[in-house]
């Protein structure tokens, strides 16, 4: 019940067969790129939302730890748990997505922040930006790099946070 069997029936509607089946291959590929773009995004989404909060403890601590009221025990304390939450952004910036590490930038193998105890951590990433195609011709970014999200020139988020610990101290 086909009009072609056999490249030899209709040369012309068979190379034109081979050319759909092509893009459709090539299409399913770019969809199973969207949705792990799509489940890697979600991912790093949900580990800055976790940071923001994080960062807006320490900043509740660090008013609380900046009043008159607090005894040099309390504010030990304190810097005890905005360690505890410089530990906890730590290891948020390392998050990795099936074998990737989110903010690493290119050099997404190894954990892009080490800790460091004079800045709080270290970044070993890179500031490379992973591409991904989405469509012939088009592609999109797949991260940030985390050179990008948790340092600055002045002070980064780790630094921020020992500097916080270490003036409650």
């Amino acid at each position: 019940g086909r009009r072609v069997n056999s490249p030899s029936d209709d040369p012309a509607a068979a190379a034109l067969s081979v050319q759909n089946a092509s893009q459709a291959a090539q299409t399913d590929g770019f969809l199973q790129s969207i949705s792990s773009i799509t489940a890697r995004l979600q991912t790093a989404d949900s580990t800055l939302n976790s940071v923001v909060l994080a960062l807006q403890q320490a900043v509740n601590l660090g008013v609380q730890g900046a009043t008159g009221t607090q005894s040099a025990q309390d504010r030990i304390a304190i810097a005890s748990a905005v360690d505890g939450i410089a530990q906890n952004v730590l290891g948020l910036a390392n998050t990795s997505f099936p074998g990737t590490y989110l903010f690493a930038g290119t050099a997404d193998k190894s954990a892009p922040f080490v800790s460091d105890p004079a800045s709080g951590a270290r970044y070993q990433g890179n500031d490379g930006v992973n591409q991904a195609a989405i469509d012939e011709g088009r592609s999109v970014a797949t991260n940030v790099p985390g050179s990008r999200i948790f340092c600055s020139d002045s002070a980064g988020v780790f630094q921020a946070l020992h500097d916080l610990s270490a003036a409650l101290k």
